[in-house]
């Protein structure tokens, strides 16, 4: 049977069963699940499966490519390591429980901790404190790259990865359902029965009164990590519009806290667009936008890749995306005056006619027409005589036509001496 399994993984997409347990959850998982059922179930593979889910999380759907199976399969074989380097931590250097609670009631009066399940925590967050020389604070980091060999090199992550690491280290230990998570603005902790744990740099703290601060069940910080696209982080990775999409709708289904995940899900569609944008990838952007929904921000796609379109002079693409513009009709109009002005500088007068029409502005029109009367005249050569005339009887012809519709009298009265001499 095990040689049946390594066969099975061997070919699959999946390094093994936590895996693929991980992938049939979000393969399976619709708008149409009993939310409870839903979290019930998430909450259990956060048990066993925290950092599997972020992992592959990271590489489904968050544009993480390096993320191959085999690399996936030695960052567990490190996370293993840092396991069992946490373990001789914790072993080799108790905490002493008889002052701990004291301590952590100074901090937050309210608290009411379990003692084993505090040493637990204490010893996780002198593990990762700066004496120890660990851990590393950097933000937009992969979860990839905080998986490390402990003994080689020092661990790297951002707020969100470092907690995700302290769950997924205390749940060999303890239910994660113990564990709750402290949101602030731009920022996520631990917290547990009244303490917070600042995962960042290992110390405990009273986040009680900051503004902005919620506590969140612990399944959150999946959907947390899902949403997780800073401006650095999409400056930096091309991620497919389509692999952001499912990620978003995911770490909506998943969140307890809806008003928060919506606000969080509208913050990560408007920084993918605004980066799209900067990328000059209106396509992409106006497809986002769509999908969130959202009027002003489709509005502010609709405008900024119509004016971009007309300074590469892709005048069609700029009127479509003028229909999504807040000022559509001004801005089409716009885009014929460009193509008109296009066209007229590279001598297309005729082009430039059509788009100046459009346009609405005889003026324009009329200078096209005596720039097609001069063109035709230079057929006629520099010394003009009546031969020549005679040799360029068509163009004498279309002469007489461009100076009536420019309406220019000059040109009119011109025009019709040379017709005198056919």
């Amino acid at each position: 049977m095990n040689l049946i399994r390594k066969v099975f993984y061997f070919f699959s997409r999946y390094v093994d069963s936590r895996e693929r347990a991980v992938g049939m959850f979000f393969k399976k998982l619709n708008e149409r699940n009993n939310h409870s059922h839903t979290r019930s179930t998430l909450l259990e593979l956060l048990q066993t499966n925290i950092a599997v889910i972020n992992l592959w999380s990271e590489y489904r759907y968050k544009g993480y490519k390096y993320l191959r199976k085999s690399e996936r399969a030695r960052l567990y074989k490190n996370l293993q390591l840092i396991a069992d380097d946490f373990e001789r931590f914790r072993t080799n250097s108790p905490q002493d429980p008889r002052n701990l609670v004291a301590r952590i009631r100074k901090i937050a009066p309210s608290a009411k901790p379990h003692n084993e399940r505090l040493q637990l925590l204490q010893s996780l967050t002198a593990y990762f404190s700066s004496s120890q020389n660990i851990y590393e604070y950097r933000e937009s980091s992969s979860f990839g790259r905080l998986l490390r060999d402990p003994h080689k090199e020092r661990l790297v992550g951002d707020c969100n990865q470092i907690v995700t690491l302290y769950i997924y280290l205390y749940s060999r230990y303890y239910p994660v359902s113990d564990l709750k998570v402290r949101q602030l603005p731009g920022h996520v902790a631990l917290h547990y029965q009244g303490i917070d744990i600042e995962a960042t740099n290992g110390t405990f703290q009273n986040y009680t009164h900051t503004l902005g601060s919620i506590i969140s069940p612990i399944e959150e910080i999946v959907s947390i990590n899902l949403l997780d696209t800073t401006d650095a982080y999409l400056a930096t990775h091309k991620i497919a519009p389509e692999e952001f999409l499912q990620s978003a709708r995911f770490a909506y289904m998943l969140s307890g806290q809806r008003d928060i995940a919506i606000k969080n899900l509208d913050a990560a569609y408007g920084r993918l667009v605004n980066q799209l944008m900067k990328q000059h990838n209106y396509t992409q952007a106006l497809k986002i936008a769509k999908a969130s929904k959202d009027a002003t921000l489709i509005g502010i796609v609709g405008h900024n890749g119509a004016v971009h379109s007309m300074t590469q002079y892709h005048f069609d693409a700029a009127r479509r995306y003028a229909q999504h513009a807040p000022k559509r009709d001004q801005l089409i109009r716009d885009s014929y005056r460009s193509e008109g002005a296009y066209y007229y500088d590279a001598h297309r007068y005729h082009d430039a006619i059509k788009a100046f029409k459009k346009y609405g502005d005889q003026s324009l029109v009329k200078r096209c027409y005596e720039a097609l009367y001069f063109d035709e005249q230079r057929k006629l050569g520099h010394k003009i005589t009546t031969e020549s005339i005679k040799k360029h009887s068509s163009s004498v012809k279309r002469m007489h036509t461009y100076a009536k519709k420019s309406q220019n009298k000059k040109l009119q009265d011109a025009a019709g001496n040379f017709l005198k001499h056919l």
